[in-house]
């Protein structure tokens, strides 16, 4: 009898170990069991050459701003940089990866989700108000589109895991992009303590372009969604004022919050060939914001092709 109770015990002891080992290494998500630790991407040649001295052609752009970073797309490599390894608090740049998350959660974009009040807390610039349905999709370009706090956070929700969880997968994917010095607290970018730099933004930003729906939803100038339970339309115009513009834009997203100044991260391409991205972060203001995209772009259009492997 003792030998059963003790090979019952061993058995029991045995299946807990695999358990804990097992619980240690997955998360569950709604497309199933998922790595917690997504293996590291490859970076661009560009990346790892941001803390070497670039030798500027012609006469720098104007950038008035706490740090900054110009890519050529095109040739991978670095036309310009400024304070790019800096860590900074990046405001609302932080849905960029929400998003990607979001998307990457395999959620079904046509699920109808109402507005909470727990969604509505302290975001009182948001059109949305508690009560509102709508579907995922038209939460994730007002998230992209007009920086909604509130949709951003039904996004997190609504990607079946613990808010927590959410947190942790985008700081996850984030080290697996090579965002080393990035680091999350909340899915909206209102936490100074969501911080990163200018070189992990424009990393994070060509991640998120190369996802077709990400791509169309921030390089959208605007558009209406409509609530599915009110007669309520709801128009969302871009937060970057440039997409109406005279530039070509492949996506972007901006942020603002005390602690972060205003930012930008850019991606553009012109009919000649250029693909360039932009990160600006902590201008003193909006105009110097969309000033500084501006002075970059045109500066970095203004330069030879190079060729080269692209990113």
């Amino acid at each position: 009898m003792k030998k059963r109770v003790l090979i019952w015990l061993a058995g029991i002891f045995l299946c807990c170990a695999i358990i804990l080992g097992t619980s240690q290494e997955l998360i569950t998500s709604p497309m199933g069991l998922y790595d917690a630790a997504p293996p590291r991407t490859e970076l661009p040649g560009w990346a790892a050459l941001v803390d070497q001295p670039v030798p500027i052609r012609g006469r720098a752009p104007l950038m008035r701003c706490e740090a900054s970073l110009i890519i050529d797309n095109l040739s991978n490599q670095i036309l310009y940089t400024q304070n790019a390894l800096e860590k900074r608090s990046i405001a609302s740049l932080t849905k960029l990866l929400t998003s990607l998350v979001f998307v990457e959660s395999g959620v079904d974009l046509s699920t109808v989700v109402e507005v909470t009040k727990e969604d509505a807390f302290e975001s009182s610039r948001s059109k949305l108000r508690p009560g509102d349905k709508l579907s995922l999709r038209d939460f994730l370009y007002a998230a992209l589109v007009s920086s909604d706090n509130r949709a951003a956070r039904i996004l997190a929700r609504s990607a079946g895991m613990p808010k927590q969880t959410f947190v942790a997968r985008m700081n996850d994917r984030a080290h697996a992009l090579g965002m080393d010095s990035t680091h999350f607290v909340e899915p909206t970018g209102l936490s100074q303590e969501n911080v990163s730099n200018a070189r992990d933004c424009a990393l994070l930003l060509n991640t998120v372009l190369k996802n077709p729906l990400l791509r169309q939803v921030a390089s959208t100038p605007e558009t209406t969604v409509q609530c599915v339970n009110r007669r309520r339309l709801y128009h969302l115009v871009n937060t970057n004022r440039l997409l109406r513009g005279g530039f070509q834009f492949v996506g972007s997203k901006t942020g603002y919050i005390d602690a972060a100044g205003w930012c930008i991260a850019a991606r553009s391409a012109a009919q000649d060939g250029h693909d360039v991205t932009v990160v600006v972060l902590g201008a003193p203001s909006n105009t110097n914001r969309f000033r500084a995209l501006s002075n970059a772009l045109t500066w970095a259009y203004g330069l030879p092709l190079l060729a080269g492997s692209g990113s």
